[in-house]
């Protein structure tokens, strides 16, 4: 097997805007269906594009970040923004200044051209693969109407934090070991989560020194990879005077590492109706996340015609979703940029179904998504 495949062919750049152009069409619908329900719920625009992340986000935009972490009485630290790394805000920030819009169609607009540049890099990363046009375009669309794709088209973090991810894994794959590691540290001044994306850099490139490969260039990568993750937690732990800040802040949220003591108790809750709001929706989809994550890994890992690069990425994953008991309700939300690896056992056949089966399907994905959206965002309590 080689180990950091070439890439199979230059996707034609036709080809490229075509699966923007699916993935755009995809997404208006979704949000279409968003924005029309949550009218009639009674609420404006502004008002959807400031729940949950988006307000924390937009909020550190327009004002910054706090200069101290509050504690409640018994000494734990109280819920911060602190938690939220820097470049998203500032892209909005940057977005705002130049466009002049609202803060919140700023960050809205942010999302929708990062999803786009996003879409491109799945398409890529499908045909670097050799898995074909075909299932390319499905990959897209998949990944376009997937259950929690809203946070491609709010001021979420997840539509920037996916363009590099996925562009991070093309170049990976291509042994564009500079711009691999260029991207991962830009990844990680998005989200902490880009820990699974270092790490599967740094398993690749450290395979290629044990064999020589490509000379220097996997060590510069080894050296770049982090740099993101590390000025972010920097960064933000200057805004209150100690290098640990990020962490402090982190605690409120119950993030740390539990190696998945908390995510298999929720689960063996749910699984035995114990939990008082079992007829929630979201408990299935959490439930269905880990499992069919935990399947799809071991499917990738075990499918010679998949690198084993992105199996690894896919299971690094799973074990970060799983080992960190906070926000259960926001895990399948956490695998929206890794999803498109997992769907690439999905789209190849898809691609040979009939192309009014697969319209159906994307449309009436993008419908439910839509209405999925509504009621995360708007109706169900905890932050999606």
């Amino acid at each position: 097997m080689t180990v950091v495949p070439r890439l199979v062919s230059t996707p034609a750049r036709r080809e490229t805007a075509l699966a923007v152009a699916l993935h755009l069409a995809v997404a208006a619908v979704g949000c279409t269906v968003m924005l029309l329900i949550n009218e009639r719920l009674g609420h404006d625009v502004r008002w959807l594009l400031h729940r949950w992340d988006s307000g924390n986000y937009l909020h550190v935009a327009e004002h910054g970040y706090p200069g101290s972490i509050a504690y409640r009485p018994d000494g734990t630290p109280e819920y911060s923004r602190l938690a939220f790394f820097p470049l998203v805000p500032a892209l909005i920030r940057g977005t705002h200044l130049v466009t002049t819009l609202p803060f919140a169609y700023a960050g809205m607009l942010l999302s929708w051209c990062a999803a786009a540049v996003a879409a491109a890099g799945v398409f890529t990363l499908v045909r670097a693969v050799g898995a074909g046009v075909g299932a390319g375009y499905a990959c897209v669309a998949l990944w376009s109407c997937s259950p929690y794709a809203f946070a491609l088209w709010v001021p979420y973090s997840e539509a920037v934090f996916s363009a590099f991810l996925l562009w991070a894994l093309v170049a990976l794959l291509a042994g564009r070991w500079l711009t691999a590691g260029v991207l991962c540290a830009l990844a990680g001044a998005v989200r902490p989560t880009a820990t699974v994306l270092i790490a599967t850099l740094v398993v690749a490139a450290g395979w290629a020194v044990l064999r020589r490969r490509d000379g220097w260039r996997p060590w510069a990568a080894l050296a770049l990879a982090p740099l993101g993750l590390l000025a972010g937690w920097l960064y933000l732990g200057s805004r209150v005077g100690r290098w640990d800040g990020w962490f402090e802040a982190e605690r409120a949220w119950g993030q740390s590492f539990d190696f998945g003591s908390g995510t298999v108790r929720f689960l063996w809750e749910v699984l035995l109706y114990r939990d008082g709001e079992v007829d929630d929706v979201r408990h299935v989809a959490v439930f269905a996340v880990v499992l069919l994550t935990a399947v799809g890994a071991l499917a990738l890992a075990l499918d010679r015609s998949v690198p084993w690069q992105l199996a690894v990425l896919v299971g690094m994953a799973w074990l970060l979703m799983m080992g960190t008991p906070g926000s259960q309700f926001s895990k399948p939300r956490f695998m929206l940029p890794f999803l498109p690896v997992l769907l690439l056992l999905a789209a190849r056949p898809l691609a040979r179904a009939p192309l009014g089966v697969r319209i159906c399907l994307y449309g009436g994905g993008a419908v439910v998504s839509g209405w999925y959206a509504a009621g995360l965002l708007v109706l169900f309590d905890g932050s999606p």
